[in-house]
């Protein structure tokens, strides 16, 4: 496996090569990493992702939504959350990798949610839900990890009610100054290290991190949105802008 190179195109930011689709590697890659994964992701953001979580899922509270459909789900980290923290019927969560599912059942069974949270695998391009099923979906720290954005997002807004909403969670690199020197050697030195402790695929971890580096944020992301049928209610950055909220309505 050969080191990832840095690109601004992030469909190029592939785990492992560039021969085989990238959902089929991501699948395969965290798969690989399912049970390192939540303490890979405390590090990666300073031990800050859960207050992130809460105060993005509070901009939600108001909309008072009842279907939930979290993407990208993971270890269902933001499912459980989504319950805690807006009550809504029922929260769907869907992913690629069925081994960080498998995590994630085992963290819902012991919240004692069973009954109100769902996992299935899916890929995001290709939902299988019905025509707006959904009153509000949700992605945290997993659009940049979209093989296929454009189609993706059309699938979001699809499966959305009229009005329904589209929170983001996503982590930035800061685009200037000390915070982006500081930042750099972080992740290139303190991350790195910690992903060979945790971890026999290193390559793994650098693709989480080319792939933050790569992917468009702030307008740029705001404006691939807009394209494919939503519009911004609320933008904001969290901690420095190393990571950042969108809220979006259908």
């Amino acid at each position: 496996m050969n080191k990832i190179k840095p690109t601004t195109d992030f469909t190029k930011v592939k785990p492992y090569n560039q021969e085989e689709e990238k959902t089929v590697q991501l699948a395969r890659m965290f798969n690989t990493i399912s049970d390192k994964y939540d303490k890979f992701n405390d590090i990666m953001s300073w031990g800050m992702a859960r207050v992130w979580r809460k105060q993005s899922l509070l901009a939600l509270k108001k909309y008072n939504p009842k279907q939930i459909l979290d993407i990208a789900a993971g270890t269902a980290d933001m499912c459980i959350k989504s319950y805690q923290y807006l009550n809504p019927e029922h929260v769907t969560g869907v992913d690629i990798s069925a081994k960080m599912l498998d995590m994630g059942r085992i963290k819902v069974a012991n919240a004692n949610l069973t009954d109100k949270i769902d996992l299935e695998v899916q890929d995001c391009s290709n939902l299988t839900f019905a025509n707006e099923s959904f009153d509000a979906a949700t992605i945290a720290f997993g659009i940049r990890n979209f093989e296929k954005l454009d189609e993706s997002l059309k699938q979001i807004n699809r499966v959305l009610r009229p009005g329904g909403h589209l929170l983001i969670l996503e982590m930035n690199e800061p685009q200037k100054g000390l915070l982006f020197k500081g930042y750099q050697l972080y992740t290139k030195v303190f991350v790195r290290m910690t992903a060979k402790y945790l971890s026999s695929d290193k390559i793994a971890y650098d693709y989480l991190t080319a792939s933050m580096h790569a992917f468009p944020n702030g307008e740029r992301l705001i404006e691939i949105m807009k394209k494919n049928g939503f519009k911004l209610n609320k933008y904001r950055k969290f901690t420095f802008g190393v990571c950042s909220m969108y809220l979006v309505q259908k």
